[in-house]
């Protein structure tokens, strides 16, 4: 029996519409040709299998005499099904009755590369990755649209000698686990899912499908230009299409959990009540709007004199509190409460909360502060002086030396808020929100004729142990330093 052996992937269905052969699947439909006794039973025999193309052939050459059908347009009608239904077809690799590895597609584009695999040396993908799906170890990479799943130890040694340039006697040489016609079957599975590539051709990155695509080489060992591996890997994992995971708003923990709180309880400690400006007056008064846009800039540089607590607040009042708080709508789809706020946020889920490291500010002691956006007030925080000094010393190493601001204000996402809505992509939205939230604090601070610099950067531990957050649960995601304006010469 080949070692390569194929099988449709599970939910696939095969129909009659209309005196057309039509498989069902994951990504929708797809007409294969007239249903003919032949071609019935030979794709039939794929949904019973795992099966080769050979016992396919066989099967619709016999039922193609059987009902008197010329068996060449037959074979041409499968051949083309096998083509079409490439998104949907399982292949599998074995030795005797065993499988050794599966090559499962993860998208409606998916399609094995063509060609044998070439004689010369194999190296492994470098966006390639295992981890562990369905108790089995699974081959990924951003760039192939299918995974392999690993049913015999023997093939995660084959992996690790991929990992440089390996030829087929040295692979093998040492992978003595696998027999010589499952390690040919395995190799034809990473060539041909992607996984694998001519190793004078590692440096180039792969197109759509997963295959190689050669635009004069990308550097980083086969990464494209100015991709990291986990960028990559994060940027593949936010988008829709490429993957069979659960994506979009669909609520994946609604039913194992209530969703969080729309605005997280102040934590416990002194409450610093902020005053609220008369937005009408700053209606009045504001610069325009096209002005304010224009003139926006990164500042770095402070006044003598410190920001007041009364500037903070009508900061912070502008920018980020609670306008509005809504409860939850099941009829409209919308089972939890909302807020409303100054700046725009996923879902209106408004996972980010605000906690200050208060330099100096006239009217407020130095220390650790978090913001209230309901309450609009501040609750002091334990911590000691370090920890604020911890929080400047980032902030100066961020902005290249500049002087410490009078307030170090970190972002921090409560990214339960939105993962108990949106799979696969939380993260990816939190930073959106991140970055609309530092955008609407740099135009504030530019109408209030303050200076104001968002941070791109930093070590995630530092706000972590200054405000005693809880890992993966309120996670820092950005930073924005505030001060008085510098006297103008």
């Amino acid at each position: 029996m080949s070692p390569l052996l194929l099988s449709l992937r599970p939910g696939t269905t095969l129909d009659d519409e209309h005196g057309l052969l039509t498989a069902h699947h994951r990504w929708g439909r797809t007409t294969l040709g007239p249903h003919t006794p032949p071609l019935a039973e030979a794709l039939r025999t794929l949904a019973a299998g795992p099966t080769t193309v050979d016992d396919m052939t066989d099967r619709l050459r016999a039922t193609a005499r059987r009902v008197g059908l010329p068996t060449e347009p037959q074979l041409a009608l499968l051949h083309g099904s096998l083509e079409r239904l490439a998104h949907s077809v399982r292949r599998h690799a074995t030795t005797g009755s065993r499988r050794v590895a599966t090559a499962e597609p993860l998208a409606p584009e998916a399609a094995p590369r063509p060609g044998p695999v070439p004689a010369t040396p194999l190296t492994l993908d470098r966006a390639a990755h295992l981890r562990p799906v369905d108790d089995r170890l699974a081959l990924e990479s951003p760039r192939s649209r299918f995974r392999l799943r690993l049913e015999d130890p023997g093939v995660a040694t084959l992996l690790a000698l991929l990992a440089r340039p390996a030829s087929r006697a040295e692979l093998a040489d040492r992978c003595g686990d696998l027999t010589e016609d499952a390690l040919a079957a395995v190799v034809s599975l990473l060539y041909s899912t992607g996984f694998a590539h001519p190793a004078h051709g590692a440096d180039h990155p792969a197109d759509e499908a997963g295959h190689p695509a050669d635009n004069g080489g990308c550097g980083q060992a086969g990464l494209p230009p100015g991709w990291a591996f986990h960028e990559l890997l994060a940027y593949d994992g936010s988008r829709a299409g490429p993957r069979d995971r659960p994506y979009g708003p669909v609520f994946p923990l609604r039913a194992t959990e209530p969703p969080a709180p729309p605005v997280a309880p102040p934590p416990a400690g002194r409450v610093i009540p902020l005053g609220r400006p008369d937005l009408g007056r700053v209606c009045r008064e504001d610069r325009p709007f096209t002005d304010v846009l224009e003139s926006r800039t990164s500042r770095r540089a402070y006044g003598e004199q410190p920001l007041t607590i009364s500037q903070l607040a009508e900061f912070l009042y502008r920018a980020a509190r609670v306008r509005t708080l809504l409860g939850a709508r099941p009829e409209d789809d919308r089972p939890y409460a909302i807020t409303s706020r100054p700046y725009p946020s996923a879902g209106s889920a408004y996972e980010l909360e605000l906690y200050a490291a208060v330099h100096r500010c006239h009217g407020l002691d130095r220390g650790l502060y978090h913001y209230d956006p309901l309450g609009h007030a501040l609750t002091a925080l334990p911590g000691a002086p370090e920890a604020v000094d911890r929080l400047l010393r980032e902030a100066a190493a961020a902005t290249g030396g500049a002087p410490p601001p009078d307030v170090h204000l970190t972002l921090v996402s409560r990214v339960k808020r939105l993962s108990w809505k949106y799979a696969a992509h939380a993260y990816a939205l939190t930073l959106k929100n991140t970055g609309v939230l530092l955008q609407t604090l740099c135009l504030v601070a530019t109408a209030m004729g303050l200076s104001g610099c968002p941070v791109g950067g930093g070590d995630s531990e530092t706000p972590v142990r200054a405000f005693d957050l809880a890992p993966h649960t309120e996670i820092p995601v950005g930073a924005f330093l505030l001060g008085s304006a510098p006297t103008p010469r």
